[in-house]
């Protein structure tokens, strides 16, 4: 229905430079906030969600604050240190939202975004608060999985584009995505400047205001793949979701295709949507096409022409570049507003906040090709700790674990998914544990960690049950494998079968003693 597009976006022009021409009345011009960005995630071919999606997709400029890498900034002598840490367990990358000013006259606000079961990890200009606090540099990987919510806070000016840009504005190459978004016609943003100690600080500026986020927590949106290759979106939630766009582009990049379907309800799902769409020639900026249908359909909800293609060529590369399959949605409103609630002070007369939900299809056919990744990942790293983790040392196989802990995740990951992922992944370091004295060259040492990773992941495939009993951190394993040394007393080595608390808890044996240490070390390990 392009006339109905055209007349939203009409009405969001208006909105925009304050009414028609010759209204004739003495009211102030609208104070108006636009917000576009994308829910990111990775389904497998039966809809499962997978993690790993902690790296980045789109390099950022330098300049931008960044909780997992160090940074030198005037905060870090206040103690802002960044997280200087990976984060695991993301199922849900929040990335590259937005926030455009739409004023004529300058004005001061206060804005407070929150991100419900997730970490804001990336932001600029630099904010005023942000929680939860950074930690120690030294600390684990963090689980965001323990992260219930957090935010961030800026006090800024907004300042009319009909003056001059302030000149703290970064400068960036024409064609990094980051000058894509400064293609709109929007105030100015600049950071007020700090007072006191307790908010020292840069003056920052920019076209708009920037964040990204990390989840641990999955949307009720599913794309499962038949044994075909046929992708079906199916709507879990409460809410009509307004567009769903299929895209499928060839490996080379040379051929694909796309197909849009509008309201799938509550409950509802797409079937087939390539049965009438046969492959076309493509290009890295897509299609004519597939550019002016999303534009249209960005502009519908309500944002302007140059934000929608702003936004577009943000995301041109990763969208309509990469080969692969994939699904876009709109994410409804209600469920925008209760994941990332977000409070301007004074309040906007109009807010408008478009999200794109992205589902990345993984058929099964690529599981093999990720655990060659992952192997070709663990040679990367060297070193002695092999030969120093058989020999007793603790620390060698805390180094060990942080070195091949993210390959055994990804492997458990692709063949039993995240319900059963860290069983396999505590199963395969006690046997990593138990048998490390057979390793004797430390280059083997990759290939035999995946070849024991995939044993318990077949198990759990088929039914059956893993053996918990490790620590699922790596800060534990040191005490945890000095106690199990211990254990593993010398007159069990010359035995026809050696039984220890573990294989007896197999076996369904064990006295009340045993099976009281084996619960302790369960609880101990989160389990």
């Amino acid at each position: 229905m392009p006339h109905v597009r055209r007349s939203i976006a009409a009405a969001a022009l208006l909105v925009v430079v304050g009414g028609p021409a010759g209204a004739g009345d003495d009211r102030p011009a609208p104070f108006v906030v636009h917000e576009w960005g994308t829910f990111t995630s990775v389904q497998g071919s039966d809809g499962v969600g997978l993690e790993g999606l902690e790296h980045e997709e789109e390099a950022l400029p330098g300049f931008v604050y960044d909780r997992q890498k160090l940074r030198d900034c005037p905060l870090r002598t206040k103690g802002w240190k960044g997280l200087e840490l990976p984060a695991h367990h993301v199922t849900q990358k929040l990335e590259t939202p937005v926030l455009y000013f739409h004023t004529t006259t300058p004005r001061r606000v206060q804005v407070r975004v929150d991100f419900v079961g997730g970490l804001s990890s990336q932001w600029y200009p630099v904010v005023d608060t942000l929680g939860p606090p950074e930690g120690p540099c030294d600390a684990t990987p963090l689980d965001v999985r323990t992260v219930p919510r957090s935010f961030v806070t800026w006090d800024v000016d907004l300042l009319p584009r009909t003056g001059p840009a302030p000149a703290e504005i970064p400068t960036v190459a024409p064609q990094d995505p980051w000058a894509f978004a400064r293609d709109v016609d929007a105030a100015y943003v600049r950071t007020r400047p700090r007072q006191g100690p307790d908010r020292a600080g840069p003056v920052e500026a920019e076209h708009d205001l920037f964040y990204r986020g990390l989840g641990a927590f999955t949307l009720p949106f599913t794309a499962t793949l038949d044994d075909a290759g046929r992708p079906t979106f199916a709507n879990g939630s409460a809410e009509t979701v307004a567009h769903v766009l299929a895209l499928e582009i060839e490996e080379g990049g040379k051929r694909g295709r796309y197909d849009i379907e509008c309201g799938v309800g509550p409950g509802a799902a797409t079937k087939d949507p390539f049965a009438a769409r046969p492959l076309e020639p493509w290009t890295p900026e897509g299609s004519p096409g597939l550019r002016a249908d999303l534009t249209k359909l960005l502009v519908g909800k309500g944002l302007g022409v140059d934000e929608a293609k702003a936004m577009l060529a943000t995301w041109s590369r990763s969208w309509f570049g990469a080969p692969g399959l994939r699904l876009l949605y709109v994410v409804p409103r209600p469920l925008v507003d209760a994941r990332r609630p977000l409070r301007i002070d004074p309040a906007p007369d109009h807010l408008v906040r478009v999200l794109i939900g992205r589902i990345e299809c993984l058929p099964s056919d690529r599981v093999a090709v990720m655990e060659q990744a992952l192997r070709e990942l663990a040679r990367t790293s060297g070193g002695d700790a092999p030969h120093a983790a058989r020999a007793g040392d603790g620390a060698a196989f805390e180094r060990l674990y942080r070195r091949f802990v993210a390959v055994v995740h990804g492997i458990a990951l692709a063949r039993v998914g995240p319900s059963a992922a860290d069983d396999v992944v505590q199963e395969t370091f006690l046997a990593l544990h138990r048998s490390l004295e057979t390793v004797r060259d430390p280059a083997a040492l990759p290939g035999w960690v995946c070849a024991v990773a995939r044993r318990p992941a077949r198990l759990r495939a088929r039914g059956g049950a893993c053996v918990r009993g490790g620590p699922s951190s790596p800060r534990r394993w040191r005490s945890w494998s000095r106690s199990a040394r211990e254990r593993r007393a010398p007159a069990h080595r010359g035995s026809a079968r050696r039984t220890t608390p573990v294989t007896r808890c197999r076996a369904g044996r064990g006295s009340p003693r045993t099976r009281r240490s084996e619960r302790s070390c369960s609880a101990a390990s989160g389990g």
